[in-house]
């Protein structure tokens, strides 16, 4: 009988242990969290050397030829940005234009964004190919998303300069004509 006494004992104890951990007090508590992103569109132009291309009309080798273009300075150029797209934004471009002065006559101007390399991260354009410039925006960059290139030479897009003579009978000799580049990071 004494046993059963025992047992009986520590059966109401273990039940009474148990029913305290199961009916155990939880508290929690919360905290509330807000992002947000502004809307991000920046645009820089890196180079080595002076950032000016310089261009000269050679003559031929050859009696009957065409004229050579050379670049006489070999620099490198590259566009770095960094863009966060708005709400109602799909993508972006760059576009370049001829600003501050004119191309020479019976000249034109090419430049060519080569495909994106870099540090870079998310969503970066694609080249458009070889584009001719003019006065008015023409892309050079398309479909940039959200992302950023990374920054300085050897991130973004390497730009590529050509000039090719298309009306002969315009150019002049001993002329020189100076202008500009502008580049737009743009929305579509």
């Amino acid at each position: 009988m004494k046993n059963l006494g025992i047992v009986i004992g520590t059966a109401f104890l273990l039940v009474v242990l148990v029913c305290n951990s199961v009916y155990a007090q939880r508290d929690e508590e919360s905290v509330n969290v807000r992002f947000s992103l502004s809307e991000v569109a920046l645009i820089d132009i890196e180079h080595t050397g002076s950032g000016t291309i310089e261009f000269e009309l050679l003559p031929s080798a050859e009696t009957g030829s065409s004229p050579v273009i050379k670049q006489t300075n070999n620099q490198e150029f590259w566009i770095n940005y960094s863009s966060a797209l708005g709400r109602f934004s799909q993508h972006r471009s760059i576009v370049a234009q001829v600003t501050g002065g004119s191309l020479p006559s019976g000249l034109d101007l090419y430049i060519r964004a080569n495909d994106y390399t870099g540090i870079g991260g998310g969503k970066t354009g694609a080249s458009a190919g070889r584009v001719m410039i003019g006065n008015d925006p023409r892309p050079i960059v398309t479909g940039i998303g959200s992302g950023f290139t990374g920054d300085g030479i050897g991130n973004g897009h390497r730009l590529n300069f050509e000039i090719d003579i298309s009306q002969m009978e315009k150019i002049t000799a001993n002329e020189s004509h100076d202008f500009t580049i502008l580049y737009t990071l743009t929305d579509n």
